[in-house]
């Protein structure tokens, strides 16, 4: 893969990667409009002399990302044919690639007409795939065009990045990715270039972007002494002056930037991940496309009966599959749900392809997953599995922060508290308990007590019963009553 690191538009970053003898730069078309007039030609061989490769991107994807642009169609058609005939014809000597000029405003048709002119620079055009015209649309331009671009929001599709692979062994196109910010999808062995911004974030943003421990480390302004202060050792050990990068010295804090994207890019290299297709042969060629049948966009009440549908044995989706269980009298049980290998990853089509120990082309995945969690036994054992897997991560950033210089990580803060809850969660489904629950209905009105109601009317009485009998003469001088002679008795 070949990183195009953008943003030569402006002086100061050309002059910088040109010290730093970067190899592949790109420029954005529509960043320099703004910031020339071009009253005088734009000569790409004066500007960069002939060392590096230079993508040039229209920059159409900043009129893209914009709800309602500030520009008309006909200033956009009058800036497309500037972009053509003034820019890139002159310069189609220097430049390597070119991205077509894109605008959406404008509407497909336009769009495809102007690739007609894309015809006689064919190998250096780039041919740009909207994410909103869907998964044919990507591979015909595939079919059709040795250069493809495609952006992060594209990129970001799992249904997209795991066909890409495929499309560019099969027709033997490259694929560009445009706007690339994330580090995980450029990781990936199917491209053949990127272009970037990401590289200048140090200085717009304050970011902090090092290479330290056989990893890319991007870190946004609120960590960034954090970060500087952790990484020291290994940007002294780079060449890199650290107390100027602490002291936020703009120009020091972008060469560590462009050494640690050099750092990255020879890193995906050493693993193998190229983007050099393989050419398709006579022999593996996919046939021509054929048109397909397919019904009418309205069919209610035509008049017409459809054809009844041919049925089909059923069968459980791939991945499942239903067992039928059998008691220990040997009669037939209830049936039970299982999950099975489904048998379905291709080596070509699986997203983890350029990284796989097995991968093997047109093969199926060499790997399963031989779970089965029936009994509290087998959950007992996933758990302490997972608990295992969290535990070699929390040693294994242990040992990253050792060797980073032992300033603390947050990361690995986080990772000890999940391994907590973790291990709560294990010991919580451990622990044996039990509960009581007692019901009782009363059949007597006499049984009024609740000891009465629980164990019955005799075990209720005695636990009212006194413990020794009392005289009336001593219950009455308790309850306050006072004596009084009897003067007259009055018969009813």
């Amino acid at each position: 893969m070949k990183l195009y690191l953008a943003g030569t538009e402006i002086p100061a970053y050309r002059s910088l990667l040109a010290q730093e003898d970067y190899p592949t730069v790109a420029l954005s078309y529509w960043g320099l409009r703004r910031r020339t007039k071009f009253t005088q030609p734009y000569v790409l061989a004066d500007k960069f002399g002939g060392q590096p490769e230079i993508l040039i991107d229209s920059g159409c994807h900043s009129i893209n990302s914009k709800p309602t642009s500030d520009v008309t169609d006909a200033e956009l058609r009058d800036i497309a044919e500037h972009y053509y005939s003034e820019f890139i014809g002159p310069n189609l000597d220097r430049l390597t690639y070119y991205v077509e000029f894109d605008a959406h405003q404008l509407g497909d048709d336009w769009i495809a007409e102007q690739r007609e002119r894309l015809v006689t620079s064919r190998q250096k055009a780039i041919v740009v795939w909207r994410p909103e015209t869907g998964r044919e649309v990507l591979e015909q331009l595939c079919q059709d065009w040795p250069n493809v671009g495609i952006t992060q929001a594209g990129a970001d599709r799992l249904d997209i990045a795991h066909l890409l692979p495929s499309l560019a062994a099969t027709h033997g196109t490259k694929l560009f990715g445009l706007g690339m910010t994330k580090t995980a999808g450029l990781e990936h062995g199917f491209w053949h270039g990127a272009a970037s911004t990401s590289w200048i974030s140090p200085s717009q943003f304050g970011d902090t972007i090092v290479w330290a421990g056989r990893e890319l480390h991007r870190y946004p302004r609120r960590y960034k002494d954090m970060a500087r202060a952790r990484h020291r050792n290994a940007i002294t050990d780079a060449g890199f002056d650290a107390e100027a990068i602490i002291a936020d010295d703009p120009t020091e804090v972008l060469r560590l930037s462009v050494w640690s994207w050099k750092q990255f890019v020879a890193h995906i290299r050493a693993r193998g991940v190229t983007g050099q297709p393989q050419v398709p042969t006579e022999e593996n060629a996919d046939p021509p496309p054929q048109a397909v049948d397919r019904l009418p966009d309205t069919v209610r009440h035509s008049g017409v009966t459809p054809a009844p549908l041919r049925q089909r044995e059923k069968r459980p989706v791939p991945g499942l599959e239903v067992v039928q269980q059998t008691g220990e009298d040997g009669t037939a049980g209830r049936p039970t749900l299982r999950t099975v290998d489904p048998g379905v990853r291709s080596c070509d089509r699986c997203y983890l392809s350029s990284n796989c120990p097995a991968v093997e082309p047109g093969a199926a995945c060499a790997f399963s997953l031989p779970l089965e969690i029936r009994t509290k036994d087998q959950r007992a054992d996933v758990a302490a599995a997972l608990l295992e897997m969290q535990a070699g991560r929390v040693f294994n950033l242990r040992f990253a922060e050792e060797l980073e210089g032992g300033f603390p990580n947050p990361v690995l803060s986080g990772e000890i508290d999940r391994f907590n809850k973790m291990l709560k969660n294990v010991a919580d489904m451990e622990e044996n308990s039990f509960s009581v629950k007692i019901t009782a209905t009363q059949k007597g009105a006499a049984e009024t007590g609740l000891i009465s109601r629980l164990f019955g009317r005799d075990e209720g009485d005695q636990a009212r019963a006194l413990p020794a009998p009392v005289t009336v003469e001593r219950a009455a001088v308790e309850a306050g009553f006072v004596d009084a002679e009897v003067i007259e008795d009055h018969a009813a």
